[in-house]
């Protein structure tokens, strides 16, 4: 595994935008990784568009073919037109309300049932451009998490542009989870102090 400390591009991309680089940042060692990736660049509830990429648990049985991480056959999509009665007829878009009635499968409310929270590593060197990237109307990418606040709207064909600001023009490109900030992540890293000082 590599050293995630270092201020080098393991892969050499060399992407390099116009300015001085920063000194790189490196890894909170004090907080879990919940709490530090606890910002989403798509403010909840995601756009229909994110339907297709939901993440899924099945029963076994349902589930009769997988690809990667996506449950693509199941038992109720892989039938037939002819299989559908005329009481129940056959639905093209597996995620309308019509469809979701009548099936098994229940997809949750991000806001009060459930969410997955994406935690990915962003290396030193990812940060050494923040200047640059994190800025409103920036067009380059900005790999850290500016929070905004709640009252912050959030407009899906803009997230990618850096124009989400505060109340006094800071700008921002992510919302923390309130649930997962206030109920998750104290759960967790008491969990993890008391796994820690048990195995010192």
């Amino acid at each position: 595994m590599q050293n995630q400390t270092l201020c080098v591009d393991p892969a050499l991309k060399n992407f390099k935008p116009p300015g001085q680089p920063q000194d790189c940042l490196v890894p909170i060692k004090n907080h879990s990784f919940l709490r530090v990736y606890n910002c989403e660049y798509i403010k909840p509830p995601r756009p229909e568009r994110f339907e297709r990429a939901m993440k899924q648990i099945y029963r076994p049985d349902f589930v009769q073919s997988h690809f990667v991480h996506y449950s693509t056959v199941t038992k109720d999509i892989s039938k037939y037109r002819k299989d559908f009665s005329q009481n129940k007829p056959y639905v093209r878009k597996v995620h309308r309300k019509d469809w979701q009635e009548g099936s098994p499968e229940k997809f949750l409310d991000e806001i009060n049932e459930g969410l997955l929270v994406h935690t990915r590593s962003v290396l030193p060197h990812e940060s050494q451009y923040r200047e640059q990237g994190c800025q409103t109307g920036s067009k380059y990418g900005c790999s850290l998490g500016y929070v905004c606040p709640d009252t912050t709207p959030f407009e899906d064909e803009k997230h990618k542009d850096n124009v989400f600001v505060d109340a006094d023009g800071n700008y921002c490109n992510c919302w923390i989870n309130h649930r997962v900030e206030d109920v998750y992540v104290p759960k967790l890293e008491f969990l993890l102090k008391e796994h820690m000082e048990a195995n010192l």
